[in-house]
């Protein structure tokens, strides 16, 4: 996804989207970004569960001031390629003093 942009926030979306959900906010990023962002903020997010996608180290070193990790329907003790490497961003970003918050899943992987 390239740079990120300074006050800018990243959200996994572990979960894939109910229809209730994608039509009311247009999925679960729209209900955390609703919940979470503040005027001025720039978020994006990365499907890390459906599509394999994770910020890559530019973004992450340079770009962004927090991390959202949300829920899943997984185990986060278990050795699912895409968790073991959440596991090591989560560790990069804890030795890089990154704000993070987990929700539900999120919150066991933290």
């Amino acid at each position: 996804m390239g740079r990120a942009r300074r006050n800018s926030r990243c959200c996994t979306a572990l979960r894939e989207d109910s229809d209730f959900v994608k039509k009311k906010y247009g999925g679960y990023f729209g209900v955390f970004v609703g919940m979470l962002a503040e005027d001025g903020e720039e978020w994006d997010v990365y499907r890390v569960v459906a599509a394999g996608e994770f910020p890559d180290d530019d973004a992450i070193d340079d770009g962004y001031e927090g991390f959202v990790i949300t829920g899943s329907c997984s185990d986060a003790h278990a050795n699912d390629l895409w968790i073991c490497r959440l596991l090591n961003l989560l560790k990069k970003l804890d030795s890089m003093k990154k704000k993070v918050l987990g929700i539900c899943f999120g919150h066991q992987a933290v």
